[in-house]
């Protein structure tokens, strides 16, 4: 609306096509204003023509290079993300890969790679700082890409970004946080009772060392199938196999492994017993002296710095959950090296028990006595590794690696490769008759060293006692000499 001053009132106003703007009633011209699209000139100080106006770019609302290169790896990991169903209701996860993608980007490690590897190490390893139910597979099988492909680009970004080192990457990763996923995959109604008899399984694995040397995904599944089976739902291998990415051998092989610790031979009420117990029992127990008593009420070295220390520099919940994971320090199973260590050391005592039993027993005769002794050690040894290769040591575990014991070894190529006494034999002589003339030559330097030495010896019995006292002074230097650069040498 527009005051007419000719009619007194506020108009509408009508502009005609060359600019002016006039009144409905009266025509008066209210405004007059020449537009024009043609180019106009106008001359400065310096009396000179120029163009007037200014000059608008037609790209000005697009950002740099730098700043849509990382808008587009921010909008790919989001759909990576979202396509599967990573904390599908925030973007924490995006963000934080996001970040590790910025620090690649500033030292250049996205050149040569294909961008999708990087995004897909980026969003794993932000996965794996939050603790997310998700395998470096998952991305390879979204992307199509070989796994063994994203993970060398991983493990190099790692060494970029200096985390190779830290302590969270070397971090084992809790099986556990896998079984939901797996659940739900497996049974997409969902089962709580399936899940918790999983967790239990894998939480008696950690006790028994089994998680130690072996991929996660490997133990779910032979949790995961043991668990299934325990509740009465039908499922096979295959299908424990599609859902956790593994093979036969290496999910039958978990099995006998779980099988062989003594939580392997319980039924499944047993087991749920034993496990009920544990968990009370660790509950229940009081805080354990451990210590000087001001540290441990003063010191916490748990991640939970800001609360109260319960037991062992830890507060309550990580105290809980120690004795809940490991059984505590009574708990457990022992190390496979202690239990192949403890083997070795109980067949050795066995043994000479044995043969002392044997070298005291009034049957054995004189003469005799040494072929008894030899052929009662003989058997001694054969029945202490009969023992081992049967597990029947007391307090030891027979799940352990026996990597001196070549006994179930049954292979005719392996054979050909061993030799019998009868060829040593004729290995021994055709290497002395090819190396006659080095051997001689050996004999005839150890022979010239025995003359020397006792022409030495001669010489020394007919030197005067100065002589021989400062020849013995040399020869104690020369020793020390020589016993300081072995030294030398070893500590180097």
């Amino acid at each position: 609306m527009v005051y007419c001053n000719n009619c007194s009132r506020n108009v509408s106003g009508e502009r005609f096509y060359d600019g002016p703007l006039c009144c409905n009633f009266c025509g008066k011209v209210l405004e007059e204003y020449n537009f024009s699209s043609e180019p106009q000139f106008v001359k400065d100080s310096a009396g000179q023509s120029k163009l007037s106006g200014n000059f608008i770019k037609s790209v000005q609302d697009i950002s740099d290079s730098r700043r849509r290169t990382l808008d587009k790896a921010f909008d790919d990991m989001r759909c990576m993300k979202d396509a599967l169903s990573i904390d599908d209701y925030s973007d924490d996860v995006v963000e934080t890969a996001s970040r590790f993608y910025e620090i690649a980007l500033e030292r250049n490690f996205t050149r040569g790679r294909r961008t999708e590897l990087v995004q897909a190490s980026c969003l794993y390893l932000a996965c794996r700082q939050k603790r997310k139910p998700f395998l470096l597979i998952d991305f390879s099988s979204y992307l199509s890409i070989n796994v063994y492909e994203l993970g060398s680009v991983y493990l190099q970004l790692c060494y970029v970004l200096y985390l190779a080192d830290t302590k969270d990457l070397q971090k084992l990763i809790d099986p556990s946080i896998f079984i939901h996923k797996f659940t739900n995959v497996l049974i997409p109604e969902g089962n709580d009772e399936v899940v918790k008899t999983a967790r239990d399984i894998l939480a008696s694995m950690k006790r028994d060392w089994m998680q130690t040397g072996r991929k996660p995904s490997g133990l779910c599944g032979a949790a995961l199938y043991i668990s299934a089976l325990s509740h009465g739902l039908k499922c096979s291998k295959s299908d424990i196999i599609r859902v956790v990415h593994v093979c036969e051998a290496t999910l039958t092989k978990r099995l006998v492994e779980f099988e062989s610790t003594d939580s392997g031979s319980l039924t499944i009420e047993e087991f749920t017993e034993k496990e009920r117990e544990l968990r009370t029992s660790s509950l229940t127990k009081k805080q354990p002296n451990i210590g000087s008593k001001e540290a441990s009420a003063h010191e916490v070295l748990c991640k939970h710095m800001d609360r109260k220390p319960f037991a062992y520099g830890l507060c309550e919940e990580c105290y809980e959950e120690f004795m809940k994971v490991s059984g505590g320090l009574d708990g457990g199973s022992d190390p496979p090296a202690f239990q192949r260590a403890e083997k070795e050391r109980i067949a050795k005592l066995s043994i000479e028990e044995n043969a002392n039993r044997a070298s005291g027993s009034p049957f054995a005769s004189g003469p005799e006595k040494p072929e008894s002794i030899g052929v009662s050690e003989g058997t001694t040894k054969k029945a202490a590794f009969d023992e081992g290769d049967n597990d029947k040591l007391p307090g030891v575990d027979g799940s352990g690696d026996e990597s001196d014991n070549f006994s179930d070894i049954d292979d005719l190529e392996v054979d050909g490769y061993l030799h019998n006494e009868e060829e040593k034999r004729f290995k021994k002589i055709i290497w002395e008759e090819m190396n006659r003339e080095y051997l001689e030559e050996q004999a005839a330097k150890e022979a010239a060293a025995a003359a020397a030495k006792e022409a030495n010896m001669a010489n020394y019995d007919k030197c005067p006692e100065d002589l021989q006292a400062a020849q013995e002074l040399a020869a104690a230097a020369a020793a020390v000499v020589a016993k300081s650069r072995k030294a030398t040498k070893a500590s180097c």
